[in-house]
């Protein structure tokens, strides 16, 4: 019987093709080491928030959307003049680590898409902000903490938000096709 081969990280390939366009709005995923839910900790997930306020607030670029999931972060945003994308996000990470007293870690690398001009950013938008409630974390008529939107009104789907910033029931289970094309990754 042959040992069972472990898969290989190639996380050199998230490297390939990457563009840094100042104005370029851009889909990144940020996963904890090892898939460790550390981010569930209400200081880890503020601390990650904060760091993507600061950022946005800074005129350093434009955060769009976020949401602070238990493993892993999804940040939608429009990339400024003075960083790379890469700059960025190891900015991010590390600020994010001081912020938490260096007590957790992002895997090495992160995925990143650059949304093309026929992609809709609306489209990416819902599925950051849906994808606590598609993953099963919380039901309809309950709001996620990790959700940041800093500029208010940027996107059409928040209108029909309820009162507390929760979606319609029919959003939730919305089958998985309605994603299909979009480019994501965890």
């Amino acid at each position: 019987m042959e040992p069972q081969r472990l898969p290989v990280r190639q996380t050199d390939n998230l490297h390939k093709g990457r563009l840094s366009i100042a104005g370029a709005q851009y889909f990144i995923t940020l996963v904890a080491r090892h898939r460790k839910p550390w981010l569930t900790d209400l200081r880890a997930r503020e601390a990650t928030l904060a760091v993507l306020r600061s950022w946005h607030a800074e005129d350093q670029g434009r955060v769009l959307a976020a949401t602070v999931m238990p493993d892993h972060v999804h940040v939608l945003f429009e990339l400024g003049d003075p960083l790379t994308v890469g700059q960025t996000i190891a900015r991010w990470k590390a600020e994010t680590r001081k912020g938490i007293e260096y007590a957790e870690d992002f895997q090495r690398d992160f995925w990143e898409h650059m949304l093309l001009k026929a992609e809709d950013i609306e489209d990416y938008a819902l599925y950051v902000f849906l994808n606590p409630y598609r993953a099963g974390l919380l039901s309809a008529g309950h709001s996620w903490s990790g959700w940041l939107a800093p500029v208010p009104g940027l996107f059409r789907f928040t209108a029909a938000l309820d009162g507390k910033g929760a979606p319609p029931r029919e959003w939730i289970e919305w089958p998985d096709e309605r994603f299909a094309g979009l480019a994501h990754g965890e």
